[in-house]
């Protein structure tokens, strides 16, 4: 069994990670470092938040639109949170993509969260099966050439959603798009395989040009069905893009947990109430929603001993969000079952057998 860190709970296997006299590791040490920066004034977040809703309503009002946020809904856990939590204080749209790779319980969840709010829903879908085959493109090109940097192209041609969501708000007339984003979920390993640097330093554009620079070393994944994906992606990346603030300049995008602490414990508590529920053959209540997730930290745990739920843990854990105890015991989430892995290969014509190559390397 790896060694882990004993403040966190990442393990020895992590690219780059290093142990002090003490077994804490160089992630832990580095956020107490930068704690003052890293760290949320949420006290003050909360009431810049609470300026938005108030600008939120003023500009459905000026406008005459029937809305004041547009908030995107996945059916899985933090996105059905925030759209129910808004819908006390603000009439929203709900916008869902019907993602081919989503687990069952994901349609059911934003049905019946649809009739407990009481809200509006929008359902789009890529066409010509766009998403499948640059999924399927793109884990062959992967598994040719690994690097922890570029499995994040296997998710291309869902990445372009938001800008799905900016024109349906455009055409609604509404002024916020509000989403269950997380500053936690950028996960360590990621951000320094794409040229990022360790705790403090999450998505950005230098990122962009290093995974580019990466794919392009790669001719397998210059597809055409990977074309649009790429333009798509480039121009409405996390909703956050120059090209967004200039076509879109009367729409902000903004992410609900920068605003508020992610209280896990109250969120499942409240969706509890509600009769949300997670997918039954997956033991994690995080982004079930796409089984592509499943695939991917199969992968990882093959590649390096760990996946992105360690990380979100230790995250947590440093931000007192949850304790070690807590994450040892709840480990058993960071496990992948084979049979939602095998179930997104089988939607491409693919077989478990076909990832044998880079698990033995």
């Amino acid at each position: 069994m790896a060694r882990r860190c004993s403040r966190c709970i990442l393990p020895e296997t992590i690219p780059h990670i290093r142990f002090d006299e003490h077994g804490v590791c160089n992630y832990c040490r580095e956020y107490d470092e930068n704690k003052n920066k890293i760290d949320i004034n949420y006290t003050l977040k909360g009431e810049k938040f609470r300026g938005f809703v108030d600008e939120a309503i003023g500009k459905r009002v000026q406008n005459g639109s029937k809305y004041d946020a547009l908030v995107p809904v996945s059916g899985g856990r933090d996105s059905s949170y925030v759209a129910w939590e808004l819908s006390k204080r603000l009439n929203i749209l709900c916008v869902h993509y019907d993602n081919p790779f989503s687990s069952s319980q994901t349609r059911i969840n934003v049905d019946h969260l649809m009739k407990t709010i009481k809200a509006d829903l929008v359902t789009f879908r890529h066409p010509r099966d766009r998403h499948a085959r640059s999924f399927k493109a793109n884990l062959k090109a992967w598994l040719k050439k690994p690097d922890l940097a570029t499995m994040g192209l296997m998710c291309l041609a869902c990445k372009p959603m938001y800008l799905e969501f900016f024109r349906i708000a455009r055409k609604n007339q509404i002024g916020f798009i509000i989403d269950g984003s997380n500053p936690n979920e950028a996960t360590t390993f990621k951000i320094e395989a794409q040229g990022g640097r360790g705790a403090t330093h999450l998505f950005s554009w230098k990122s962009i040009t290093n995974v580019g620079r990466k794919a392009t070393s790669n001719l397998r994944y210059f597809k055409t069905c990977n074309l649009i994906p790429a333009i798509h992606t480039f121009l409405s990346i996390n909703g956050d893009t120059p090209y967004l603030e200039w076509k879109y300049p009367d729409i902000t995008k903004l992410g609900y947990f920068y605003f508020y602490p992610y209280r896990e414990r109250e969120i499942n508590d409240c969706l509890r109430e509600i009769g949300w529920e997670k997918a039954k053959d997956n033991k994690s209540p995080w982004r079930f929603d796409c089984e592509i997730d499943s695939l991917k930290n199969y992968l990882f745990q093959k590649v390096i001993g760990a996946n992105e739920k360690d990380d979100l843990f230790s995250k947590n854990i440093r931000w007192g969000l949850m304790t070690r105890e807590e994450a040892i015991n709840r480990l058993e989430e960071c496990e992948v079952n084979i049979e939602i892995v095998e179930r997104v290969l089988r939607k491409v014509n693919m077989k478990l057998s076909d990832l044998q190559d880079i698990v033995k390397s």
